[in-house]
């Protein structure tokens, strides 16, 4: 199966606003994944002069929340100084068993059959000072921008569709996914090996 990939244009913010940016876009692609039964919530920004809407799950949320609380503390500790660049990988797979293989066989396998990476930058250095009136208009032009973002996903998600796993799950999510973040890439991969190391059993020697 092949991972349809779509790449959304950079979302440029300040700090403080990276998060509430992320969460409208992230909770919009995932409503609109959402092929179950849902008690579908509108949420108006804390930030912004707009309205996002989730697929009212509180599971979904909470590792939304967790996820975003990850990239703010990642964001943290980069150097003011320059800006930040970084992305943002929302990814759907599935999960099947893995049988066979060898050494390696065995275990359950994610198939990625769709990832969504949203691209920020984290405005530093001069930008990161502006006065209240060039803040203001960098602010609206931002939430232009979020605006324009959920709109691409949503004219994305109706016209992509054949891609689609067939649904074989009641949850308000219909499909697994996952939420990485910038600085995980290589110590997932890490993880995974040491995993496979540790449960796999030794070739037999001849």
């Amino acid at each position: 199966m092949n991972c349809e990939v779509f790449s959304l244009a950079p979302l440029r913010c300040e700090a403080f606003q990276a998060k509430e940016t992320l969460r409208a876009v992230l909770h919009t692609i995932l409503f609109a994944r959402t092929l179950g039964v849902v008690r579908a919530r509108d949420v108006d920004s804390e930030l912004f002069d707009l309205t996002y809407t989730t697929c009212g799950d509180p599971a979904v949320e909470r590792h939304v929340e967790e996820r975003l609380d990850a990239l703010v503390r990642w964001l943290a500790k980069q150097d003011r100084a320059d800006d930040t660049v970084a992305q943002v990988c929302l990814s759907f797979y599935e999960t099947k068993d893995k049988r066979g293989g060898g050494w390696f066989g065995g275990g359950d396998e994610r198939v990625y059959w769709e990832q969504w990476r949203v691209p920020i930058e984290v405005v530093g250095g001069d930008e990161a000072l502006m006065n209240v009136a060039d803040r203001e208009a960098k602010s609206a032009e931002l939430q232009q921008t979020i605006v324009a973002a959920t709109q691409h996903v949503l004219g994305l998600v109706n016209e992509r569709k054949d891609h689609i796993p067939p649904v074989v799950s009641a949850d308000v999510v219909s499909f697994p996914y996952e939420i990485s973040l910038p600085g995980e890439t290589e110590g997932a991969l890490l993880g995974s090996l040491r995993r496979m190391l540790t449960h796999a059993s030794p070739p037999t020697l001849v």
